[in-house]
């Protein structure tokens, strides 16, 4: 689940489509995603990205959500994702929705595929699975539905993030050691950051 329904009103501009690399950010993020070892992708996107995504997707195992709620939290385009998951791509208790940003271009399909394959593993995947760089929590996360599908009625004020602090026992941390943490663009001043890195 790619979330790309944010405003972007600190960057003044659609960080979406920001260029980054000879494509914009968002669809670098999904051309990730599509060279990993995933099963699916559902989008949720405000309603500028969905409009430019729309002829831009594969139509095998791909959902795009339009977010119409432009001032609704995060929480509100996850609770479309699992709708989404649960209607359109049959997924089950036990199957994991990995959350990807799409103003995180730096997250690489090796990435996410190793995310994916560790979820994977035990015959009970792990309830929640977060990417760690050097000790600290990042992106990828992959939640199991079972655990996921708890946000369905939760209200504006909620983090994402509470899960993991609900349920610490269903938590398992995977240290990516091949990249660094990828940067957070909130700003013109994050964006050329990004743009003069590795």
């Amino acid at each position: 689940m790619v979330l790309a329904a944010g405003q972007s009103r600190r960057m003044g501009t659609s960080k979406q489509l920001l260029a980054y690399r000879g494509s914009t950010f968002i669809e670098t993020v999904l051309q990730a995603v599509l060279d990993s070892s995933v099963d699916g992708l559902i989008v949720v996107a405000n309603q500028d990205v969905g409009d430019y995504l729309r002829d831009r997707l594969p139509d095998e195992n791909c959902s795009l959500v339009v977010n119409s709620e432009a001032d609704s939290p995060m929480i509100r385009s996850v609770q479309l994702g699992v709708e989404t998951a649960t209607a359109e791509h049959g997924a089950d208790v036990a199957d994991g929705i990995m959350i990807l940003l799409a103003d995180q271009p730096q997250v690489s399909a090796g990435v996410i595929s190793t995310c994916a394959e560790t979820f994977r593993l035990p015959a009970r995947p792990p309830g929640i699975l977060i990417a760690t760089y050097r000790g600290r929590r990042g992106h990828p996360a992959i939640f199991r539905m079972d655990v996921l599908k708890e946000v369905r009625d939760w209200g504006a004020d909620r983090r994402l993030n509470e899960l993991a602090a609900e349920h610490p026992a269903e938590v398992r941390e995977l240290a990516i050691t091949t990249a660094p943490m990828p940067l957070d663009v909130n700003t013109p001043e994050d964006y050329e950051r990004m743009r003069n890195s590795r």
